[in-house]
Protein backbone atom coordinates (compact mmCIF):
# COMPACT_ATOMS: atom_id res chain seq x y z
CA UNK A 1 0.00 0.00 0.00
CA UNK A 2 1.22 3.11 -1.18
CA UNK A 3 2.39 5.45 1.98
CA UNK A 4 3.64 9.48 1.88
CA UNK A 5 2.21 12.37 0.86
CA UNK A 6 0.24 12.43 -2.14
CA UNK A 7 2.36 14.56 -4.78
CA UNK A 8 0.32 16.70 -7.28
CA UNK A 9 1.84 18.40 -10.00
CA UNK A 10 0.63 21.51 -11.69
CA UNK A 11 1.87 22.35 -15.00
CA UNK A 12 0.92 25.29 -17.67
CA UNK A 13 2.00 27.33 -20.68
CA UNK A 14 3.98 30.46 -19.99
CA UNK A 15 1.88 32.83 -19.06
CA UNK A 16 -1.32 30.84 -18.39
CA UNK A 17 -1.40 31.45 -14.64
CA UNK A 18 0.05 28.52 -13.18
CA UNK A 19 1.95 30.24 -10.46
CA UNK A 20 -1.01 32.29 -9.30
CA UNK A 21 -2.76 29.19 -9.19
CA UNK A 22 -0.43 27.92 -6.70
CA UNK A 23 0.26 31.33 -4.80
CA UNK A 24 -3.28 30.96 -4.36
CA UNK A 25 -3.14 27.20 -3.08
CA UNK A 26 0.01 28.08 -0.62
CA UNK A 27 -2.47 31.14 1.18
CA UNK A 28 -4.85 28.24 1.56
CA UNK A 29 -2.29 26.90 3.63
CA UNK A 30 -0.58 23.77 1.45
CA UNK A 31 2.67 23.31 0.62
CA UNK A 32 3.67 24.11 -2.53
CA UNK A 33 7.15 23.59 -3.91
CA UNK A 34 8.35 26.01 -7.07
CA UNK A 35 10.44 23.40 -8.91
CA UNK A 36 11.79 26.56 -10.81
CA UNK A 37 13.27 27.86 -7.26
CA UNK A 38 14.85 24.67 -6.12
CA UNK A 39 16.52 24.35 -9.77
CA UNK A 40 18.01 28.19 -8.90
CA UNK A 41 19.62 26.55 -5.48
CA UNK A 42 21.16 24.00 -7.43
CA UNK A 43 22.58 26.42 -9.81
CA UNK A 44 23.73 28.55 -7.18
CA UNK A 45 26.16 25.97 -5.34
CA UNK A 46 29.29 26.51 -5.95
CA UNK A 47 30.02 23.28 -7.27
CA UNK A 48 27.65 24.34 -10.31
CA UNK A 49 28.54 27.78 -10.75
CA UNK A 50 32.16 26.83 -11.04
CA UNK A 51 31.86 24.58 -14.34
CA UNK A 52 29.00 27.18 -15.77
CA UNK A 53 31.70 29.91 -15.56
CA UNK A 54 34.28 27.50 -16.72
CA UNK A 55 32.02 26.98 -19.73
CA UNK A 56 30.25 30.42 -20.06
CA UNK A 57 32.50 32.73 -18.33
CA UNK A 58 32.30 35.11 -15.06
CA UNK A 59 29.93 37.26 -16.58
CA UNK A 60 27.33 34.69 -15.98
CA UNK A 61 27.71 34.99 -12.51
CA UNK A 62 26.76 37.95 -10.32
CA UNK A 63 26.61 38.54 -6.50
CA UNK A 64 27.48 35.00 -6.48
CA UNK A 65 24.32 33.44 -8.33
CA UNK A 66 24.06 32.14 -11.23
CA UNK A 67 22.27 35.18 -13.72
CA UNK A 68 19.05 33.21 -14.91
CA UNK A 69 18.93 35.84 -17.89
CA UNK A 70 22.21 35.42 -18.97
CA UNK A 71 22.32 32.08 -19.13
CA UNK A 72 18.46 31.46 -21.18
CA UNK A 73 20.33 33.83 -23.60
CA UNK A 74 22.43 31.16 -24.27
CA UNK A 75 21.03 27.80 -24.06
CA UNK A 76 17.82 29.35 -26.12
CA UNK A 77 17.46 27.81 -29.49
CA UNK A 78 21.38 25.95 -28.55
CA UNK A 79 20.78 22.52 -27.57
CA UNK A 80 24.09 21.24 -26.76
CA UNK A 81 24.14 24.33 -24.58
CA UNK A 82 20.70 23.23 -22.86
CA UNK A 83 21.51 19.58 -22.55
CA UNK A 84 24.67 20.86 -20.78
CA UNK A 85 22.56 22.78 -17.88
CA UNK A 86 20.35 20.27 -17.60
CA UNK A 87 22.77 17.73 -16.98
CA UNK A 88 23.92 19.83 -14.74
CA UNK A 89 20.90 21.32 -12.62
CA UNK A 90 18.39 18.19 -13.20
CA UNK A 91 19.81 15.33 -10.81
CA UNK A 92 20.85 18.18 -8.35
CA UNK A 93 16.90 19.19 -8.43
CA UNK A 94 15.12 15.89 -8.55
CA UNK A 95 17.30 14.65 -5.89
CA UNK A 96 15.88 17.75 -3.38
CA UNK A 97 12.33 17.13 -4.89
CA UNK A 98 12.64 13.61 -3.59
CA UNK A 99 14.21 14.43 -0.32
CA UNK A 100 11.62 16.90 0.33
CA UNK A 101 9.18 14.24 -0.77
CA UNK A 102 11.41 12.06 2.01
CA UNK A 103 10.97 14.17 4.42
CA UNK A 104 7.52 15.29 4.64
CA UNK A 105 4.43 15.06 6.77
CA UNK A 106 1.82 16.69 4.88
CA UNK A 107 -1.06 14.64 3.44
CA UNK A 108 -0.95 16.49 -0.16
CA UNK A 109 2.41 18.04 -1.65
CA UNK A 110 1.93 20.32 -4.22
CA UNK A 111 4.25 20.96 -7.22
CA UNK A 112 4.71 23.63 -9.92
CA UNK A 113 6.90 22.70 -12.35
CA UNK A 114 6.07 24.41 -15.71
CA UNK A 115 8.36 22.16 -17.64
CA UNK A 116 6.20 18.67 -16.27
CA UNK A 117 5.98 17.06 -19.56
CA UNK A 118 8.93 18.46 -21.26
CA UNK A 119 11.00 17.03 -18.84
CA UNK A 120 9.28 13.40 -18.73
CA UNK A 121 7.97 14.03 -14.74
CA UNK A 122 4.63 12.99 -15.65
CA UNK A 123 4.93 9.61 -13.88
CA UNK A 124 6.25 11.07 -10.95
CA UNK A 125 2.63 12.51 -9.78
CA UNK A 126 -0.34 11.10 -8.06
CA UNK A 127 -2.68 13.56 -9.85
CA UNK A 128 -1.90 16.78 -12.11
CA UNK A 129 -3.65 19.94 -12.86
CA UNK A 130 -3.08 21.60 -16.31
CA UNK A 131 -3.93 25.45 -15.97
CA UNK A 132 -4.28 26.55 -19.21
CA UNK A 133 -5.19 30.01 -21.55
CA UNK A 134 -5.73 31.28 -24.94
CA UNK A 135 -2.25 31.69 -26.84
CA UNK A 136 -3.36 35.09 -26.96
CA UNK A 137 -4.66 35.48 -23.37
CA UNK A 138 -1.45 34.71 -22.53
CA UNK A 139 0.34 36.57 -24.58
CA UNK A 140 -1.66 39.70 -23.37
CA UNK A 141 -0.35 38.95 -20.06
CA UNK A 142 3.59 38.44 -20.79
CA UNK A 143 3.23 41.60 -22.82
CA UNK A 144 1.84 43.51 -19.76
CA UNK A 145 4.57 42.63 -17.73
CA UNK A 146 6.96 44.30 -20.16
CA UNK A 147 9.68 41.74 -19.80
CA UNK A 148 10.42 40.44 -23.05
CA UNK A 149 9.21 41.85 -26.68
CA UNK A 150 6.60 39.95 -28.59
CA UNK A 151 8.60 37.68 -30.50
CA UNK A 152 10.95 36.60 -27.78
CA UNK A 153 7.56 35.83 -25.61
CA UNK A 154 6.52 33.67 -29.25
CA UNK A 155 9.79 31.94 -29.49
CA UNK A 156 9.13 30.99 -25.77
CA UNK A 157 6.11 29.80 -26.62
CA UNK A 158 6.98 28.23 -29.58
CA UNK A 159 9.18 25.48 -27.50
CA UNK A 160 6.71 24.41 -25.15
CA UNK A 161 4.20 21.31 -25.69
CA UNK A 162 0.92 23.03 -26.96
CA UNK A 163 -2.07 22.10 -24.41
CA UNK A 164 -4.00 19.84 -26.49
CA UNK A 165 -1.18 17.35 -26.47
CA UNK A 166 -1.29 17.65 -22.92
CA UNK A 167 -5.00 17.25 -21.85
CA UNK A 168 -5.06 13.92 -21.75
CA UNK A 169 -2.13 13.25 -19.96
CA UNK A 170 -3.81 15.37 -17.07
CA UNK A 171 -6.84 14.62 -14.33
CA UNK A 172 -8.02 18.28 -14.31
CA UNK A 173 -7.38 21.32 -16.69
CA UNK A 174 -8.25 24.69 -15.23
CA UNK A 175 -9.34 26.91 -17.67
CA UNK A 176 -7.91 30.36 -17.13
CA UNK A 177 -9.31 32.63 -19.11
CA UNK A 178 -11.08 35.22 -16.80
CA UNK A 179 -10.68 37.23 -13.79
CA UNK A 180 -8.18 36.31 -10.52
CA UNK A 181 -11.74 36.31 -8.46
CA UNK A 182 -12.63 33.02 -11.08
CA UNK A 183 -9.19 31.70 -10.54
CA UNK A 184 -9.86 31.39 -7.05
CA UNK A 185 -13.48 29.87 -7.74
CA UNK A 186 -11.00 27.47 -9.05
CA UNK A 187 -8.91 26.73 -6.34
CA UNK A 188 -11.93 25.70 -4.24
CA UNK A 189 -13.23 24.15 -6.46
CA UNK A 190 -10.29 21.79 -6.74
CA UNK A 191 -10.01 21.87 -2.85
CA UNK A 192 -13.28 20.68 -2.72
CA UNK A 193 -12.27 17.22 -5.02
CA UNK A 194 -8.91 16.84 -2.84
CA UNK A 195 -10.40 14.46 -0.97
CA UNK A 196 -11.35 12.06 -3.90
CA UNK A 197 -7.31 12.06 -5.16
CA UNK A 198 -5.52 8.37 -4.18
CA UNK A 199 -2.24 7.22 -4.23
CA UNK A 200 -1.34 5.92 -7.77
CA UNK A 201 1.72 3.79 -8.70
CA UNK A 202 4.27 6.43 -10.04
CA UNK A 203 8.48 6.39 -10.19
CA UNK A 204 10.28 8.11 -7.72
CA UNK A 205 11.85 11.68 -8.14
CA UNK A 206 14.92 10.39 -7.68
CA UNK A 207 15.98 6.90 -7.03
Amino acid sequence: MATGPILIGITGNIGSGKSAFCRLLAEQGFEVIFSDEIAQRQLDDPECLAQIISRWGSEVVSDGKADRKKIASIVFGNKPELEFLNSLVHPRALTALQNIVDNAEQKYLFFEVPLLFEAGMQHCFDYIVLVQASREKRLQRLLKKGNETRAQIEARMDAQIEDLAKIPLCNLVIDNKGSLNALKASVKEFMSRLDSIRHKDKIPFSS
